[in-house]
């Protein structure tokens, strides 16, 4: 053995050498399969945490529509007749106007199995002004001609002309002041009374009242004419 003396300093000891041909050889030659570690497949069981924004915006994505069934267009009539009707008899339907009652037409609709109800709000209106005048089904052709007169009118007028000409088809009392105004969505019997008055300048009903104060209404160019009754 031999001892060193500490003030000695180390020394860096040169790389071997090997001939440069060795070198360009080894680093192009394919590996051994024996020499390339086989390491083991492993998977994060830990679900990826999916950030807020990603989140909410597949939430707010609209899922696919489902295929709806081919329905021919009377059924499809029947139907929203149907709608029609449940709505006009639910008596707090009366408080709210047309474009609140359209929302429930469309869920009762898709309830009914009609994925795409085909009413826009315009023609909502006007086929919830015929069904409070009793008319469910637009393509009766019992009221084609009714229809067909009462198109110059309103929307919101109507169920009032169709409710007396309901009546007048079937012979039956003339309604009163106060069923009209149910059917017109007003509580005034004076706008009902202007109501009327509007709809005779039109030509299309003619108003009469016998010496008994009873009043009846006639549609001259369908031949229909009310039983007399009491206006009040």
């Amino acid at each position: 053995m031999e001892t060193s003396a500490r003030s000695g300093s180390p020394k860096l000891t040169p790389l071997p050498s090997a001939p440069a041909a060795d070198l360009q050889e080894l680093v192009f030659a394919a590996p051994e399969v024996d020499d390339v570690p086989q390491l083991p497949m492993t998977f994060e069981t830990r679900p990826r945490r999916v950030p807020a924004e990603e989140l909410l915006a597949d939430l707010a994505r609209p899922a696919p529509p489902a295929a709806e069934p081919e329905r021919e267009p009377e059924e499809v009539e029947a139907i929203v007749a149907g709608v029609m009707r449940a709505i006009v008899e639910d008596r707090e339907s009366v408080r709210h106007p047309a474009s609140v009652l359209f929302q429930d037409f469309q869920v009762r609709c898709r309830m009914a199995g009609l994925a795409r109800p085909p009413l826009d709000l315009a023609l909502f209106a006007r086929r919830l002004s015929a069904a409070r005048g009793g008319v469910f089904d637009m393509s009766d052709p019992a009221w084609e001609e009714a229809l067909r007169l009462a198109g110059a009118l309103p929307d919101d007028m109507l169920g009032a002309f169709l409710l007396v000409a309901r009546a007048a088809r079937d012979g039956e009392p003339c309604p009163s002041d106060a069923a009209i105004a149910e059917t017109y969505g007003t509580s005034s019997l004076g706008r009902v009374r202007r109501l009327m008055a509007y709809i005779e300048s039109r030509e299309l009903i003619v108003c009469r009242t016998d010496l008994s104060g009873k009043r009846s209404i006639t549609i001259p160019r369908l031949g229909w004419t009310t039983a007399s009754a009491e206006a009040a």
